[in-house]
């Protein structure tokens, strides 16, 4: 992937409505010849999952725990891979097409392992146990949103759309407007671009 300019994570938009859409939008203008990966190493990984609530406050991923150029690609494949599954997933389930295999592949092992780090507690809630060493807990709470997501798509408690500006943003959000007309990722961004582009056309 082509790099346009690092921006500061605190600066990148969560206009998904959901944390497993904003993981999926973690590439900028996904359409673009030129594209910005938010997440493209260990740490802004995880500063990212803080920023967008896969970890918790109080909670930490030790990325000092990873050795050598090795074990970090191996987690940057884990996440490209989970990511490209949801990407997959969600725009699967917005044109009414079946699933994919090997995105639920990827998706059910994550969801296997996050199911495997619960546990009941005293108040009758499951609870994810999270370890400082654990640098995939925000993977699997990203896998067990996606379910979350679908089942309240199914529901009809949101709908899952793709942004319209199809020429190179790609995001996707959860549109829980009462009428169901949202139509961008976020009016301040492509809705304005899309609208300034519309007023010099007719100029």
């Amino acid at each position: 992937m082509a790099m346009s300019a690092i921006r500061p994570i605190s600066a990148i938009r969560l206009d998904g409505g959901r944390l497993s859409i904003d993981f999926a939008n973690t590439i900028h203008d996904r359409f673009a010849a030129d594209v910005e990966d938010y997440i493209a190493t260990p740490e802004r990984y995880g500063e990212w999952a803080g920023h967008a609530g896969a970890i918790a406050a109080g909670e930490a991923i030790d990325m000092t725990r990873l050795e050598g150029e090795g074990e970090r690609e191996r987690l940057m494949t884990d996440v490209r891979s989970l990511r490209d599954a949801v990407y997959r997933l969600l725009s699967a389930w917005i044109d009414e097409a079946p699933l994919s295999g090997d995105s639920l592949l990827v998706e059910n092992h994550w969801l296997l392992r996050a199911r495997q780090s619960q546990s009941l507690t005293e108040n009758g809630r499951l609870t994810l146990h999270a370890e400082p060493a654990d640098l995939h807990l925000p993977l699997k709470r990203i896998a067990l949103d996606v379910v979350e997501t679908l089942a309240d798509a199914r529901a009809g408690k949101l709908k899952l759309k793709r942004c319209a500006n199809q020429n190179s943003c790609g995001w996707i959000f959860a549109d829980t407007s009462k009428n169901g007309r949202r139509r961008w990722c976020a009016m301040q961004t492509c809705g304005t671009a899309s609208k300034t582009a519309t007023r010099r056309n007719k100029g």
